[in-house]
């Protein structure tokens, strides 16, 4: 599955198995070192844990990731953290899952199933979302006409952003790719065609919540 689903924002989760408890978090990502920053704070916070393993996924087709088992016995923790992320097409996520060991034993694949789990309830908690092609401007209009624009984005699934207010107002304007068209004639007719968008930077923006498998 090609990359394209990412978290909103942080997810929390919690576990227990057998007196184990599972603490999962997942991230947002843009790097290797923000992730070490993140594993570093989770280890600060729970500094008398047995284990804390974790899973990363960072870029598109180049992608990079990451994963340990810190301890666990091989490939049940870590592995199977690095799975929910790549068979559900997740890039710039990362899932750590900190455990308290309960003094039972849990077997090679009651690990796997509870590091799953965990990590699994962490991604939803996080409301992962697709990533659609998208067109950026930045540009700078009237008063009346930004709030006949900020009324028309919201109806419209365009996103406004980095608003700056001074003689005019100059923001970003970020639109899925398929609505080029609409925009460009929307943005003419508001302005009697003084509002000319030209050519767009494009990246990616969060669409509609998904589920995971």
């Amino acid at each position: 599955m090609s990359p394209n689903v990412t978290l909103s924002k942080t997810g929390d989760s919690k576990i227990e198995v057998k007196k184990s408890v599972f603490i999962g978090r997942s991230f947002h990502i843009s790097s290797p070192e923000e992730a070490a920053e993140y594993l570093a704070q989770e280890r600060k916070k729970y500094p008398d844990a047995r284990h804390l393993c974790y899973a990363w996924v960072i870029g598109g087709e180049n992608s990079r990731q990451k994963s340990s088992d810190d301890g666990e016995p091989q490939g049940t923790a870590g592995q199977p953290l690095l799975e929910l992320l790549t068979s559900n097409g997740f890039t710039d996520s990362m899932i750590c899952v900190t455990r308290y060991f309960g003094g039972t034993l849990l077997g090679t694949g009651g690990l796997r199933r509870a590091y799953s789990d965990s990590g699994r309830q962490a991604l939803e908690a996080g409301e992962p979302v697709t990533l659609i092609p998208a067109l950026k401007w930045r540009r700078n209009i009237s008063y009346p006409a930004f709030e006949m624009l900020s009324r028309k984005a919201s109806s419209s699934g365009w996103t406004i952003e980095n608003i700056e207010y001074g003689q005019d107002v100059e923001f970003d304007i970020l639109v899925p790719q398929e609505a080029e068209d609409d925009i460009r004639r929307y943005c003419l007719d508001l302005t009697g065609g003084e509002l000319v968008l030209d050519d767009p930077d494009k990246l990616l923006m969060k669409g509609p919540r998904v589920s995971i498998s």
